[in-house]
């Protein structure tokens, strides 16, 4: 079987791709530039931009089953309309050539922000509405792709959707926006703490769940793929237990972070570090559902979550491997 994948330099790209070639497959990726972290490996790599038709062609020719995990991760920014366009015309694009190649199966990694988390109180799952005209344009690419991978479903391709939510675990070469936030967290170059959490789950069960997707999973259908709600506070006790650091920090309110946003993102501009506190994710951690169900994908994919303090040992113990803390 040879399998190709998009977005192979992101930390689910790397850990899939490692995944897979462990199980004997044979695997194409497609990245941009050079990631420099298959120097290990040996995945066959073709070059291009996810909106080139022509690249994107050559890419899924002769492959059997498609994972698409490429996509810009973005919260807020002044790129966000470029990014959203990249996003839904990736995915368009991707999907074209894989009909017209024959793909026998395609695997769309959506995100649970595609999702409407109202009401916060009640079980979230495959079943709550798109958000197709959500104010955060990066949750709105992901619901608008989402519907028109599902429409090719219904059209006839073969294939599910996979919904993460906030991915921790190791080979996090970038690092991710998540992974940075552990990273400050060790160094303590986090000022504070806001108040709201996450539902985390480890990148390795992701991938797990994704490699099942290949042989298993009812075509046409999406799977939230969740883990265990937690607060930056509980993730910051993990980090300051495991590293034996002493510094306790303060958990401002919403509002003063929200004052503060703009500063921080003006901070982080020139000092080349990217915001993790903005307007956005303000928000998202205040708003997020603490009841995010993973059910189908229990019942379907045999998906079991690993417990959340054995991923953050293990995502510190790589960051510490790799001399990143």
């Amino acid at each position: 079987m040879k399998i190709g994948v998009s977005g192979a330099s992101g930390h689910v790209g790397n850990n899939l791709v490692r995944r897979l070639l462990r199980n004997g497959y044979q695997v194409r990726i497609f990245v941009r530039k050079d990631p420099g972290i298959y120097h290990d490996l040996s995945p066959e790599i073709f070059y291009g931009d996810m909106t080139d038709p022509a690249a994107v062609s050559d890419f899924v020719g002769g492959l059997d089953v498609v994972y698409h995990l490429a996509a810009r991760i973005f919260i807020d920014g002044r790129k966000s309309r470029e990014y959203f366009r990249q996003n839904v015309e990736g995915t368009r694009v991707l999907l074209d050539a894989a009909r017209q190649a024959g793909v026998g199966r395609f695997i769309y990694f959506s995100s649970i922000h595609a999702y409407d988390p109202r009401p916060l109180d009640q079980p979230l799952d495959e079943s709550r509405p798109l958000v197709l005209q959500d104010h955060y344009l990066y949750n709105r690419s992901k619901a608008v792709s989402q519907q028109m991978v599902l429409e090719a479903f219904g059209s006839g391709l073969n294939g599910v959707v996979l919904n993460p939510t906030a991915i921790l675990g190791p080979h996090d070469h970038k690092p991710s926006l998540l992974g940075q936030a552990v990273i400050r967290m060790a160094k303590g170059k986090l000022p504070g703490l806001i108040p709201g959490g996450y539902d985390w789950v480890d990148v390795r069960d992701v991938t797990e769940a994704a490699v099942k997707a290949l042989n298993s999973g009812k075509t046409g259908e999406a799977y939230i793929l969740s883990g265990h709600w937690y607060s930056l506070e509980d993730l910051y006790k993990v980090v300051k237990k495991e590293l034996n650091l002493k510094k306790n920090l303060p958990v401002f309110p919403a509002w003063l972070a929200r004052v503060g946003a703009p500063f921080l993102g003006l901070y982080s501009f020139f000092s080349g570090q990217e915001p993790l506190y903005t307007q956005g994710s303000i928000t998202f951690l205040k708003h997020s559902n603490r009841y995010i169900s993973h059910d189908k994908a229990t019942r379907d994919l045999d998906y079991h979550p690993r417990p959340f303090e054995v991923t953050v040992k293990e995502t510190l113990a790589w960051f510490k491997k790799m001399k990143m803390i």
